[in-house]
């Protein structure tokens, strides 16, 4: 058997690099503690929560139990509105994208929440349903649309 030669100093400034990105996007990341994903979360939050209807999305949120540290969330794209699995996939990431890039910009208290797909998201690029999500949260408009106001000083 033969050891395994030392990492070249490329493979470590590769290692450092990736890192740092990791720690610049930890506010922004999306980890498993931050997702809903059995069926009696989902449910308790159906029955209890406050909803919002958006044009491509529908959001319901509720107070987290104690004990969880930040936001969560739930998506659902179901078969009878959305018959094909791709076109399932593209809605389920489109919602969780958005809630990715809006998550720190949700205030306290910590909350669950469950976005349902509705059939337009497939139309809509991620701009726009990030735009519905934020209106359904309540979040200004900043939030909506990240560095509108750098744009619009151009």
């Amino acid at each position: 058997m033969s050891a395994r030669p030392e990492a070249s100093a490329s493979e470590s400034v590769a290692a450092a690099r990736s890192s740092a990105r990791r720690r610049a996007f930890s506010a922004f990341s999306f980890p498993k503690e931050a997702r809903l994903a059995r069926r009696a979360q989902f449910e308790a939050l159906y029955a209890s929560g406050a909803k919002r209807a958006g044009r491509y999305v529908v959001v319901y949120g509720a107070g987290a139990p104690e004990g969880v540290s930040g936001h969560r969330l739930g998506v659902t794209a179901a078969k009878r509105t959305f018959h094909d699995a791709h076109e399932r996939n593209r809605a389920k990431r489109l919602m969780r994208e958005c809630f990715r890039l809006l998550r720190p910009s949700i205030p306290p208290p910590v909350r669950d929440f469950v976005f349902v797909a509705r059939r337009p998201i497939l139309g809509a690029g991620l701009a726009q349903v990030r735009a519905d999500v934020a209106r359904s949260l309540r979040l200004g408009p900043q939030a909506a649309v990240p560095g509108a106001a750098t744009e619009a000083a151009r």
